[in-house]
């Protein structure tokens, strides 16, 4: 039982299910937090060990009568203290497990963003009946990579950022519009995107492309809520795994005008980040939840 992702939290040397079975036992006979659910007969929920500034791991699993907590599975943990969007968020349990995944539809991105929801069990308790609302009103994210590089930025003037942001919220206005069955928000943004075309295809011969391309935000391979990300590095700091020792990069990047927390093994990153400079990697992508204070 492993886990791709547990390297970039700052365990690389666990490799095999022999040497991770020892650590999950840990975790779950020294939690430092815990959330249980009843359904029913059913109790089930997660046990969490910190490592670190926010980062540590989960286990998930049900507690059988007169038994002790039957383990199912984990995953890497690390929290955002940013929000990233406040986009109406749909979430939905997965058909194999009890794990959450979340689905936001950010006219900034112009994609569906898909992502693990990692407070998935604080979600079912609030469902389950409790005091509490389960409305959802904003997403910290965090991407987890094991692979990345540091690019140079784009060199702009200040009219440049300006316009380019605004050009970012007024094609985020005209893709709701579209998405809403406005006609004519449909055939600006085909129009716009026939001009983008032509522009890349007469700037391509004489320039690198990550000199056209500033960032980006596209999803990567077969699984749903990992992605390709370049973005613009606004914050960054070093955090340590006190158990291992490893140091770890965590830094906030601004893609597509949608800032999350990206944490990185500093062995997997290619370069030294700084503010101003791009993150260019693949990452999972989780979120935690935060819920309306209301009372049901």
């Amino acid at each position: 039982m492993m886990h791709k992702f547990l390297r970039a939290i700052g365990f690389s040397k666990y490799k095999k299910s022999d040497t991770v079975r020892p650590l999950l036992d840990y975790v779950a006979h020294s939690p430092t937090a815990s959330s249980l659910v009843r359904d029913g007969n059913e109790v089930f929920g997660h046990l969490s060990k910190s490592f670190g500034d926010r980062i540590g791991l989960r286990i998930y699993g049900e507690y059988e009568e007169g038994k002790e907590f039957r383990q199912e599975y984990f995953f890497p943990y690390a929290d955002s203290d940013t929000i990233s969007t406040t986009a109406p968020c749909i979430v939905e349990r997965q058909s194999d497990k009890n794990a959450y995944g979340g689905l936001c539809e950010d006219p900034s991105l112009g994609v569906s963003l898909i992502f693990y929801l990692s407070n998935g069990m604080e979600y079912a308790r609030r469902l389950a009946g409790s005091a509490e609302s389960a409305k959802i009103t904003g997403i910290y994210l965090t991407g987890l990579s094991v692979s990345g590089k540091i690019l140079l930025p784009v060199k702009k003037t200040d009219k440049q950022r300006s316009s380019s942001r605004a050009a970012g919220k007024t094609r985020g206005m005209l893709i709701e519009a579209a998405k809403n069955g406005d006609e004519k928000a449909m055939e600006t943004l085909a129009m716009e995107d026939m001009n983008l075309v032509q522009e890349i295809s007469g700037r391509i011969g004489q320039e690198d492309i990550y000199s056209i391309v500033d960032t980006c935000f596209m999803p990567c391979g077969l699984e749903c809520d990992q992605y390709a990300v370049i973005g613009e590095i606004l914050n960054v700091e070093t955090i340590r795994n006190t158990m291992t020792g490893e140091n770890l990069y965590r830094m906030l990047v601004d893609c597509n005008d949608v800032n999350m927390s990206v944490v990185i093994n500093q062995t997997d990153l290619l370069g030294e980040p700084e503010r101003g400079r791009r993150f260019k990697g693949d990452v999972w992508l989780q979120g935690r939840a935060e819920f309306s204070s209301e009372e049901v």
